[in-house]
């Protein structure tokens, strides 16, 4: 009888401890763990008629959101939002704001057939690009006259590559729908020319995911076709297969769980958060959509 006793008395104990055990360990080793990417950003573009009216207090609200990335757009024009590149930069270092991409527009009208370089105008913006902490300057799409040149446009986006290179800064370019559903002369995609005529080397790609899988091409199989090159995306969804619309992050048919198991083979590092239409305020949709992107890792 007394053995019995102690056998369940040692039962217990024995018991006891090792729930604590599981339970200690489980709190450390059974948590979730975060797979949040490093470099997780806005493009401001997200909240152009904000950043007209205030740009100060949008920017503080971005940053109060949990952001810590912006990519900015219109970097060509001399001033961002109304404010010189300096200014503009210690603006965002108040609000503990870093800007490793901007969109900047060029065309074939700043480029030199003859010297195979770009103009002056341009150099002078790429010279400006480092002191204000950017990585990358990203072309944000190619003028429709300019799809029939295909074998220009290239050797443009090589010169800019090249320059950009020396400056400190990397080259890219973001796609929209027609890069996947448009073809050059010889029949390939646009998307192909520039994939295989740019040396990876001077240009980097941004993938906007909304707008592939908007021409019904699949993210995950370009990710295979050209691994590493995808080093930027805009997280941006879709509305729906038919409709040229955006949505909240989480609330269209992009399937960013799926994508972003490949985002090792992709090359990314860089993820965007970018709306174009709204459901209530812009303010209010960025906020929901970094919230709902954060769950997608």
């Amino acid at each position: 009888m007394m053995q019995k006793k102690l056998s369940r008395r040692h039962f217990l104990k024995s018991t006891a401890l090792a729930t604590a055990g599981f339970y200690a360990m489980g709190s450390k080793a059974c948590s979730p763990r975060s797979s949040a990417p490093e470099h997780l950003g806005i493009q401001l573009y997200s909240l152009r008629d904000d950043m007209k009216k205030a740009p100060a207090n949008t920017l503080k609200a971005v940053a109060e959101m949990g952001y810590r990335e912006v990519e900015a757009y219109g970097f060509n024009e001399g001033k961002l939002f109304g404010y010189a590149y300096p200014e503009f930069g210690a603006l965002l270092k108040d609000n503990g704001l870093s800007m490793p991409s901007t969109h900047a527009g060029v065309s074939l009208a700043d480029y030199n057939k003859a010297d195979d370089d770009i103009s002056d105008t341009v150099k002078k913006w790429i010279d400006a690009a480092p002191a204000l902490g950017l990585k990358y300057l990203i072309s944000p799409s190619i003028n429709a006259d300019e799809w029939s040149r295909m074998d220009q446009v290239v050797k443009f986006y090589a010169a800019m590559g090249r320059y950009c290179q020396k400056a400190g800064v990397r080259f890219g370019h973001h796609n929209h729908e027609y890069e996947y559903q448009q073809k050059a002369p010889d029949g390939r995609l646009l998307i192909e020319w520039i994939l295989q005529e740019v040396d990876p080397a001077l240009m980097s790609m941004q993938m906007d995911l909304c707008w592939v899988v908007y021409a019904e091409n699949d993210p995950v199989d370009w990710f295979r076709k050209y691994p590493g090159r995808w080093e930027l995306c805009h997280a941006k969804d879709l509305m729906a297969p038919d409709r040229r619309e955006t949505a909240i992050v989480g609330e269209g048919i992009v399937d960013f769980k799926t994508i972003f198991k490949n985002r090792e083979n992709a090359g990314l590092q860089y993820f965007i958060v970018e709306l174009e239409h709204y459901k209530n305020s812009p303010l209010e949709g960025v906020e929901t959509a970094r919230k709902n992107l954060l769950h997608m890792f």
